[in-house]
Parts: C-alpha cells; sequence; structure tokens
C-alpha cells in the first residue's frame, strides 16, 4: 500500500489516524489478490481477551496440580507455584509488549497469521522463525490430540458406566467429537469465537466449585486419618514439570493479543488472567492436599467420594477440554492458510485446510487412544 492510497483511505475514515490501530495488509501476511477483512470487526475487549488466556491454561491442570502438591509438598508446592506463575506471567507480559512495539514498527502489517513466528523473525531472523514456527506447531497439533482424547475418555466412561451403553467404543466417540468440534475450528480468529471462552469459563468454575464441594465432605472423614507425603529432592524435580504444564499456553498469546479492539490493553489481560490461574489453582490445591495427603489420586476429581460430584467435574472438565481444543487449533490453523496462500474470507479453501488438519488430530488420536503417551511427548517437546 503507498501513501497516496493509505492517505485517501484516512481521509475516508477506513484507516485509522492511530498507525498501531493497523488496518493495512502487507503481502507479507495476505496476498495482494486477497480481500481484506473490514476493520473493527470481530474484535474483544481485554476482559474477554483475559478469558481466553484463563480457558487457555487452565483445564487439566486443575486436576492435575494438586498431584504436583503431593509430590513436592505444601510449602515447596505453594513456593514452586507463585514462583512458576509470576515467570509466566512477566514472559507473557513481555510478549505482549514485543507485539505492540512491533506493531508500532511496522503498521503495514495488518492481519497477520502467524503474529509469533512474526515477532521470532523480526527479533532474531528467519532461521528463528522457522524454528519457532516448527516447534510450535507440533506443540499445538500435540495438544490438541490430548484434548480430544482427554475430552472422549471422560464422555466415553460417562456413557459406559452412567447411560450404560458399553457396546459404543472409545473409537466412535473420539469419531463423534470430532465431528462436533469442526464447525467451531471453521471460525476465522480468536475474535469470531469469544463466545465459547464464556462457555469454557463457566464450565471451569462448575468443575473448580464442585471439586471444592467434595473435598469439603469429605474433610471430616479423610483429614481425621490424612498422612502426609514424605516429599524428597527427586519428587520435587518431578512435579517441576506438572507446574510448567499448568501455566502454558504462550504461543496463543499472540494471537489473542492480534484479535483485540486495543492491542495496548493485552498487558492487563495477562495480568487479570494469571490472577486469575492462580485464584483456580492456588485454593484447590491447598484444600487438596489438606484433607487427602498422601491418599490423592493421579486425578484429584477420583478422590471425591462423592459420585455425584465427581462425575460433574469431570463432564466439565471435558466440556472445557472441547472449547480449549478450539482455541489452540486456530494458530495452527491460521498459519497452516498462511502458507497455503488461502484467502482470509470464509470459503472453500478454509474449509478443506482446516478439515484436512482436523482430520490429522483424528488420526493421531485413534492410533494413539490413550492420552497419556501424547502428553508425554508434548511435555517433552515443550520442556
Amino acid at each position: 500500500m503507498n501513501a497516496e492510497q493509505s492517505k485517501s483511505l484516512l481521509s475516508s475514515g477506513q484507516l485509522s489516524a492511530d498507525p498501531y490501530i493497523n488496518n493495512c495488509y502487507s503481502e507479507m501476511c495476505m496476498s495482494t489478490t486477497q480481500v481484506a477483512p473490514q476493520p473493527g470487526k470481530h474484535k474483544i475487549g481485554w476482559m474477554i481477551a483475559a478469558m481466553f488466556i484463563i480457558a487457555d491454561m487452565v483445564g487439566g491442570g486443575v486436576v492435575a496440580m494438586p498431584v504436583a502438591f503431593k509430590l513436592s509438598g505444601l510449602p515447596m508446592g505453594i513456593i514452586i507455584m507463585l514462583t512458576v506463575a509470576v515467570s509466566f506471567e512477566y514472559t507473557g507480559y513481555l510478549l505482549g509488549k514485543v507485539w505492540n512495539r512491533l506493531m508500532e514498527r511496522n503498521p503495514h502489517i495488518g492481519v497477520c497469521r502467524k503474529p509469533f513466528p512474526e515477532m521470532a523473525k523480526r527479533t532474531m531472523g528467519a532461521n528463528m522463525q522457522r524454528f519457532t514456527s516448527v516447534l510450535g506447531n507440533v506443540t499445538q497439533f500435540g495438544v490438541s490430540v490430548v484434548y480430544l482424547l482427554l475430552s472422549s475418555n471422560i464422555l466415553h466412561y460417562f456413557i459406559s458406566h452412567v447411560l450404560h451403553m458399553s457396546n459404543i467404543s472409545i473409537c466412535v466417540v473420539i469419531v463423534a467429537l470430532a465431528i462436533l468440534i469442526w464447525p467451531f475450528t471453521l471460525l476465522a480468529s480468536p475474535g469470531e469465537f469469544w463466545v465459547v471462552i464464556v462457555f469454557a469459563m463457566l464450565t471451569t468454575v462448575v468443575a473448580v466449585v464442585s471439586i471444592h464441594t467434595g473435598i469439603a465432605l469429605d474433610s471430616s472423614a479423610c483429614f481425621a486419618n490424612v498422612a502426609y507425603p514424605q516429599t524428597t529432592s527427586t519428587s520435587t524435580v518431578l512435579s517441576f514439570g506438572i507446574f510448567l504444564f499448568a501455566f502454558s499456553g504462550h504461543y496463543v498469546f499472540p494471537t489473542i493479543q492480534h484479535d483485540m479492539k486495543n492491542p495496548r490493553d493485552f498487558t492487563k489481560s495477562v495480568l487479570a488472567g494469571f490472577l486469575g490461574v492462580i485464584l483456580l489453582y492456588l485454593p484447590l490445591c491447598v484444600f487438596a492436599f489438606i484433607v487427602y495427603g498422601d491418599s490423592m489420586a493421579e486425578s484429584v476429581i477420583y478422590s471425591i467420594q462423592s459420585p455425584f460430584l465427581q462425575l460433574l467435574a469431570n463432564l466439565m472438565i471435558a466440556f472445557h477440554c472441547i472449547m480449549t481444543l478450539v482455541i489452540v487449533i486456530n494458530p495452527l490453523n491460521q498459519e497452516v492458510e498462511h502458507y497455503a496462500k488461502i484467502s482470509h474470507a470464509f470459503g472453500t479453501g478454509r474449509i478443506i485446510t482446516r478439515t484436512i488438519v482436523l482430520l490429522l488430530v483424528l488420526f493421531v488420536a485413534l492410533t494413539v487412544p490413550d492420552f497419556q503417551p501424547v502428553m508425554n511427548l508434548v511435555e517433552v517437546t515443550v520442556y
């Protein structure tokens, strides 16, 4: 876009006078033959962005984090959790500042489908861009498989043991769930599926409240006979991976920020998001450790003695994982579309590419229907 075109758009009101509110579209991020989306559409505020951050991180962490306290002990668990939370919050804050500075210096970038690799390219060169892109895409793909398998396993247990439909296999549930998720993966970017995130937050709150209620009901019987684990340096080191996993999700942050009305407010979103995650994690972990101690199961949900609350919490976590999958697969979809030169407008190209990506996720899920090996591989890739 040349200077005369910029002046014309500015005078007509189609281009913001603020160079940071970027409504231009460069060849780097979209083909010059494509139609640019209308500026200002599907933009989110900083509070919704904070919900995206919470939904991106919370989920499996809710059930796994209390186990990390069992491995590390209560005092050390609190120290490690707060240290990791503050460190990750600071790196998320820095990511937001870097994207702000990049957009101020390069207002022509406009709609960018791969903001994280773009930052790597601008700061450390093309080789680091490729490295970041590959590592991030492998991680997002693996996490998508984990979420699909985790939610499918929970729903399969519900169908088999509650609805007594034991003839339905786990593979059928995985395929049905992928079909259910498919239409939501076709939404362009976070700005278009913010309603999904609101529901994800509601399911998380219901799950946490259910777990707290179950622990409270168990406290009189369990606390009287509780025995606390003897932690070692080895067990503490092993717990560290769970703490890192529970606060991971940075690769999605720039994609969320890029869909904000005012991306400068992303620093507020990071602060609010991490504060919300700590408020969800910390009381739950402390309460579960005090009541259950060494008897805590691999998932805190399975330590709850009330079948109803156990089932409710599990179902809420399953629904949360289903909706979080829509978040984590979106950056991968957008980057595939970028390299395939697919139009930003909804059309056949988007349907084909995103269907292929979901089919690949489905293929891996059906090949390895136990999510634990996939999750271990993802953790090794990330850390």
